[in-house]
């Protein structure tokens, strides 16, 4: 278990991402629970294979979040950012860790030219991506 996460998966969803990176849920939003994650998304009414983003996994331990919703959030988010430079960047999508001093260990926004480009874990003293191989594939062929 992440330190500082002790039952996160019981915590509600706007709490976390309110404590973790300073972030509201927008009153025309809702977070809704489906299938064990926790889904962003409007009420449109109507019958739907899906209605948002897959937001949150909860992974029976902590909370998670998904890369698309902090690229969704990146200009709200207030807390838990790591600014990576192109070298940085490029190592944690091959698969390696940077360091950084931080005061909570967890999930990070990793933030690269002004972007949040995904989702990071921070765990004594090194930060690795946990940006979905595929999309972190893309990213370092457009680098």
């Amino acid at each position: 278990m992440l330190p500082g996460s002790e039952n996160q998966s019981k915590k509600d969803p706007e709490t976390y991402l309110r404590e973790r990176f300073g972030v509201s849920v927008p009153k025309d939003l809702e977070i809704t629970e489906r299938h064990g994650d926790f889904w962003l998304g409007t009420d449109l009414g109507t019958e739907v294979e899906t209605d948002g983003i897959r937001a949150i996994r909860d992974t029976g331990k902590y909370l998670k979040p998904t890369t698309y919703l902090l690229q969704l959030i990146e200009d709200r988010i207030t807390g838990n950012i790591v600014n990576v430079s192109r070298e940085e960047l490029e190592s944690l999508l091959e698969g390696d860790m940077i360091e950084r001093d931080l005061e909570q260990k967890g999930y990070v926004a990793i933030r690269y030219d002004g972007k949040v480009l995904g989702c990071g874990l921070y765990k004594d003293g090194l930060v690795s991506s946990r940006i979905p191989k595929g999309r972190g594939k893309e990213l370092l062929e457009i680098l």
